[in-house]
């Protein structure tokens, strides 16, 4: 007579697993980690996707319930870092519109930004927009929930963690060439703002009487804003590289943790 219900309650336990491991990648995923976002919306979501993952997810002991809380922990941790993972594509191209914003002198000026929730500057709070936007043209919470699934291949649901020293190198390896594939995004500003003020500095030199300050500064910032807007053009290809850049390199992230 209790057969039945044991067996909706494992089944709702399967579902809560594969819930923790969702839920902690797509609490950090861009445009859901907003705080705008009511943490209703976020359970609802993530509870739905897990829906896919419950096949991946074995029966487990109802008995040990701290064995139970540790095999939750250890799920939501390997959630929260391909949620994290996913997240620096938003955080790329934001720290690369900074290097232009403090360049030219817009850092001086910040706004909030209502995606992140923090203050960033006039380049850098269009740019993080923008990735925000593209993250969903470019199906990047499709990357996210695939990567999800395919993660159970390479951690199995057991309440055992390992840690490598590996992990720490995969995530700077991460970082580093996603910076290399966004840096050209601000390269062609850089180098016209050097070398207008190089051009300056040696008007000024040759002749102090033209007052650089006072008309130097203006055309400065605007050859600065004019070659940002053609910049613009090329960051939808650049952020499909990094997010395909991203989604190859959280297998070799989760490989860190496999025991």
């Amino acid at each position: 007579m209790n057969m039945v219900p044991e067996i909706w309650l494992n089944e709702w336990v399967r579902w809560l697993i594969a819930a923790a491991r969702f839920g902690g990648a797509m609490a950090l995923m861009p445009g859901l980690s907003s705080p705008q976002v009511p943490p209703l919306a976020r359970a609802t979501v993530a509870f739905g996707a897990a829906l896919s993952g419950i096949a991946s997810v074995p029966y487990v002991s109802l008995d040990n319930f701290v064995l139970l809380s540790v095999l939750l922990l250890r799920e939501v941790a390997i959630g929260m870092l391909i949620g994290f993972s996913f997240a620096a594509f938003v955080w790329l191209v934001e720290w690369v519109a900074e290097i232009v914003d403090w360049q030219v002198g817009f850092g001086f000026s910040a706004l909030v930004d209502p995606l992140l929730g923090t203050k960033a500057a006039i380049v850098a709070r269009a740019a993080t927009l923008l990735a925000g936007v593209l993250f969903f043209q470019l199906d990047g919470h499709h990357w996210l929930i695939r990567t999800v699934a395919l993660s159970y291949k390479l951690l199995p649901v057991t309440p055992h963690l390992a840690l490598r020293t590996t992990l720490g190198e995969s995530w700077m390896a991460l970082v580093a060439n996603g910076l290399l594939i966004v840096l050209p995004f601000v390269i062609p500003a850089i180098g016209i703002v050097l070398l207008t003020d190089f051009v300056l500095g040696m008007m000024g030199r040759a002749a102090p009487q033209l007052s650089v300050l006072l008309w130097g500064m203006p055309a400065r910032i605007g050859l600065a804003v004019l070659v940002i807007a053609f910049s613009f053009t090329a960051l939808p290809n650049l952020c499909e590289k990094l997010l395909r850049h991203i989604a190859v390199s959280v297998p070799t992230l989760l490989s860190a943790l496999r025991t």
